[in-house]
């Protein structure tokens, strides 16, 4: 039965338009195992895409954040 369906599949020239639909399938499934992957690998619970934790600014030296403020740069 596979020995049969194997040379058919040799034999058979496909259209640019089979061609086509068989890469668009292969692409569809291909995208929803990537979804079910990153669904699986990074858990998004309490996160929003695209949301990143601040970075919390810490003055060079004390002298330097009291006098002129947590974002400024002092040498």
């Amino acid at each position: 039965m596979y020995n049969s369906y194997t040379l058919y599949q040799a034999e058979h020239v496909r259209t640019a338009r089979e061609q086509r639909a068989e890469d668009i399938r292969a692409g569809e499934l291909a995208a929803a195992f990537g979804r079910l992957w990153n669904s699986l690998v990074r858990p998004t619970a309490g996160r929003q895409p695209g949301f990143a934790p601040a970075i919390e600014m810490i003055p060079a030296s004390p002298e330097c954040g009291a006098t002129t403020g947590p974002h400024a740069i002092c040498g």
